[in-house]
């Protein structure tokens, strides 16, 4: 139902333009009319952009959409997303970016969790894997992101596990 005014729109320009063309050529053979057609044709052109902008932003906030756009963000931040953080990124309402998160929640794609006063909508299937560094005579455990090879306290090759 949406559609329907960005659509008039972009039909309606057809005839503006059309006409501005006509004015246009008419002006260049000696015919008074140039006003006329830069008019039609300002006419013609802002109705044809406001047309297809408006047609651009519903398919962008399409329900489908929208839950696309959903997980390829919580991809992006790690696999947790708030609803702030969806609001900011589709410039859409709350209640709308609710109703997506929450369609998500109910066909199993995320969970909600509930952190602190927030509600955080966990992808766990995007979640970074959980690995470390461990020595396995120790049990030193180091983050993957250190540059050691050797367990500090031992000495002994330090092995990736995936926790």
């Amino acid at each position: 139902m949406k559609k329907i005014p960005a659509i008039l729109a972009v039909l309606a320009s057809i005839p503006f333009l059309t006409l501005g063309i006509i004015y246009l050529v008419a002006s260049a053979t000696g015919v008074r009319g140039g006003l006329t057609a830069v008019v039609m044709l300002a006419v013609g052109t802002a109705l044809l952009i406001a047309g297809l902008r408006r047609l651009r932003r519903l398919a962008q906030i399409s329900p489908s959409a929208l839950k696309t756009g959903a997980v390829e963000l919580a991809r992006r931040l790690g696999g947790d997303l708030t609803v702030s953080q969806f609001r900011a990124e589709y410039r859409v309402s709350r209640e709308l970016a609710e109703e997506t998160l929450d369609d998500l929640a109910s066909e199993g794609t995320c969970a909600r969790e509930r952190r602190d006063e927030h509600f955080i909508y966990v992808f766990a299937g995007l979640l970074p894997p959980l690995a470390e560094k461990v020595c396995p005579y120790c049990g030193t455990e180091l983050p993957v992101r250190t540059a050691l090879r050797k367990c500090p306290n031992c000495g002994a090759q330090l092995e990736v596990t995936k926790g």
